[in-house]
């Protein structure tokens, strides 16, 4: 195969759109699910960074306030080696299985419901994108109506 050398311009908000919308077809259509969490947690990541840099919180943010709220820890204690700790731990939780599956690991293998993962990292990178752009694509709407409505 020749490479023709195309070059883009992308915005980080367009490349994590393609990324999503991409993860989304791949779950729906090609039931590659283990790709489609990939992408689709590649694409929650940069769309999380652009809320934060809009001072706003992102869905992973969300989950931790919760979590450290659940754990006892309230504003005042927020900063301590303890509630950093923890919210490293949460974070970790949350994200083992994107993480998980971009690194290598010397355990070699891995058991998980890939689908049920895959769609949970969608759900969070949809949840994202629509914080930032107060819209949905087709594929964003397909994916809530097939996956978490159906």
């Amino acid at each position: 195969m020749k490479v023709d050398g195309i070059e883009e311009t992308l915005t980080n908000l367009q490349i994590a759109e393609r990324q999503l919308e991409r993860s989304i077809g791949l779950f729906l259509d090609q039931k590659d699910f283990v790709s489609s969490l990939t992408l689709a947690g590649a694409a929650e990541e940069i769309l999380g960074k652009l809320l934060n840099e809009r001072g706003e919180k992102h869905w992973l943010d969300e989950v931790l306030s919760g979590a450290l709220r659940a754990l006892g820890f309230r504003r005042n204690t927020l900063e301590t080696p303890e509630a950093k700790k923890s919210r490293k731990e949460v974070s970790n939780l949350a994200n083992y299985y994107k993480n998980r599956l971009k690194h290598y690991n010397e355990d070699g293998s891995i058991t998980f419901t890939v689908d049920a993962e895959a769609a949970d990292m969608i759900d969070r990178a949809i949840s994202n994108y629509f914080k930032l752009t107060k819209s949905e694509t087709g594929a964003m709407e397909r994916f809530k109506e097939l996956v978490l409505l159906g």
